[in-house]
């Protein structure tokens, strides 16, 4: 019997599909969000002790733009900025167990062994998530600053790469090259997206089929979120923004697998002031055990996606401001039980840092000293990265002296 072309795609769609189903059975709700769920530690409330890992050191090592993320095994992974030496962005992996660490790749020297790096290019940053799919790999993008223009007008020079990796080998493989700078990536299952600048530009990845998709949503002037996030059926949700009288407005739009809008829902207090470049969208983001997602913007302000039914376009509803005296920026969440508890991180308006454990079911809300044992001004960034016991991990920059140096945090809630 001779198959008609629709039911001659049906059937490759089908055998395409069949061994990612396969795949995502023997993975965990939690490890397809790319999280763990522990039991909440006795005072979830007193201040963490935090740790610091010493990172391997390179020329030009500069910062952990909260590119971090966690493999099926528990494993910590970290995507270390360049800003000197060959400019060269590294993927570190550490591994709890043990506390080895191991520089597990470098984007020039993959564009090399690939022979795909053009003569003068650098990729600095390695800004994304680090994702885990169904299918073992794991997803992120690198990208560079040269000829970059804040005000909107330019990408970057040299543009941005797509990548996945084995979590055992430090030989990427190389899935797309884009003008925009990817700086954001996301991703659940079968699913891999990624967020470019200007203009918030979101590229899509089929692990299943390779097959690529992207859409304009739109953003103004230099601003770009510095994350968005993907639901468990595989819907991304990103910031569409607009100017208005006195600053910029925002909506959260959601997109299907196919990236056809499916809902747009307003972003309460997304932006203070009217700088496009000041706002820094969603900061922090935590999946929960039932699907859900919670964000939280740069101005402090929380909103809870979902979960939604297949079909269906989920539910956005705002949660007010996640520190108890209102606006605060808000670099990072996490959770421990993906239920009733979530926790971050805000500056203190000094040099120091809060930790911010916010009770989701009873409103109550706790701010501790987070001593990160580092002297001086330290930025740090982060979501959703634990360990199998709960600790959190956490990246960022500090000053040594005259260098601007990488950091990466162990935050203990349990010791």
């Amino acid at each position: 019997m001779r198959l008609t072309r629709r039911q001659a795609g049906a059937a490759l769609v089908a055998a395409l599909a069949a061994p990612a189903a396969a795949a995502a059975a023997q993975r965990s709700a939690a490890q397809r969000a790319a999280s763990v769920f522990v039991r909440p530690p006795a005072d979830p409330f007193r201040a963490p002790r935090v740790r610091r890992i010493l990172l391997p050191d390179f020329p030009g090592a500069h910062a952990i733009w909260g590119a971090t993320g966690r493999d099926d095994q528990g494993r910590i992974w970290a995507g270390v900025s360049a800003d000197g030496g060959e400019r060269s962005a590294r993927l570190c992996r550490y591994d709890p167990a043990n506390g080895r660490i191991a520089v597990m790749g470098d984007v020039l020297g993959n564009l090399r062994r690939l022979g795909l790096l053009r003569p003068g290019e650098s990729q600095i940053k390695i800004h994304s998530r680090i994702v885990p799919a169904d299918d073992g790999y794991l997803y992120f993008t690198s990208t560079d600053e040269d000829g970059e223009v804040d005000d909107g007008s330019a990408p970057p020079r040299w543009g941005s790469h797509m990548w996945r990796t084995r979590p055992d080998s430090d030989r990427w493989e190389h899935l797309l090259a884009v003008p925009e700078g990817l700086t954001c990536g996301a991703g659940y299952g079968r699913w891999i997206y990624a967020l470019g600048l200007w203009d918030h530009v979101l590229y899509r990845y089929d692990t299943v089929s390779g097959a690529v998709g992207r859409v304009v949503v739109g953003s103004v002037g230099g601003h770009q979120s510095r994350n968005f996030v993907v639901d468990a059926r595989g819907h991304a949700f990103v910031p569409r923004v607009r100017r208005v009288a006195g600053g910029l407005a925002a909506e959260l739009v959601e997109f299907d697998p196919a990236l056809v809008e499916r809902a747009a829902t307003p972003l309460a207090n997304y932006a203070i002031g009217p700088e496009p470049g000041a706002a820094h969208g969603i900061t922090g983001l935590v999946t929960l055990a039932d699907g859900a997602i919670v964000i939280a913007t740069s101005t402090g302000t929380l909103h809870r996606i979902g979960p939604a039914a297949a079909g269906e376009a989920a539910v956005v509803r705002p949660l007010g401001w996640f520190m108890p005296d209102g606006p605060a920026y808000v670099s990072g969440l996490d959770t421990w039980d993906g239920r009733r508890l979530i926790a971050g991180m805000a500056p203190d308006g000094v040099v120091g840092w809060h930790w911010v454990v916010r009770d989701l079911t009873g409103g109550t809300v706790r701010v501790r000293p987070l001593d990160t044992g580092i002297p001086g001004r330290v930025l740090l960034y982060g979501s959703q990265t634990a360990d199998a016991r709960g600790r959190f991990y956490v990246g960022g920059r500090y000053h040594d002296g005259p260098r601007l140096r990488p950091v990466l945090l162990q935050v203990d809630s349990f010791g």
